[in-house]
């Protein structure tokens, strides 16, 4: 385990706590009926992030915190606009991860960041598909 390795998984940690809070955002802009999906989602990405500050420490560093707030990167004020914050959340949840893979040294670290990448994804490419965005799906994800 190296520095750079501990540095990756807190980028990845820094995209997970930005999805957690903008999840609140999309959440309140979407259709009732697609509220407990939202829910289900930031529950998985709250275990992300509980994973990731355990693997931090494991390495005897400090995970990060969250911040207070965060920038949303366009006004969100119907249900597209909550669709679209949402497949830019993930896009951005990949990144991070991309970026851990890029830095790990353990198998532990590659391992858990690639599946995450891959659920980021995936949820990238639903988020997109519902919105009605193109391309659906991202060419290189986390790229």
């Amino acid at each position: 385990m190296s520095v750079q390795e501990v540095e990756g998984l807190q980028a990845a940690l820094r995209a997970e706590h930005g999805a957690i809070w903008g999840y609140g955002v999309v959440g309140a802009a979407v259709s009732p009926e697609a509220r407990q999906f939202v829910r289900d989602l930031d529950a998985a990405h709250r275990a992300g992030r509980d994973e990731l500050a355990d693997l931090i420490r494991l390495r005897g560093a400090d995970p990060e915190p969250a911040e207070a707030s965060y920038e949303l990167p366009f006004p969100v004020a119907d249900a597209g606009g909550g669709l679209r914050l949402a497949a830019h959340l993930e896009a951005g949840v990949a990144q991070g991860y991309a970026y851990a893979i890029s830095q790990a040294d353990t198998q532990r670290a590659k391992a858990f960041s690639l599946t995450a990448l891959i659920d980021a994804a995936l949820r990238q490419t639903s988020w997109r598909q519902q919105s009605g965005s193109t391309p659906i799906s991202p060419e290189f994800p986390g790229l």
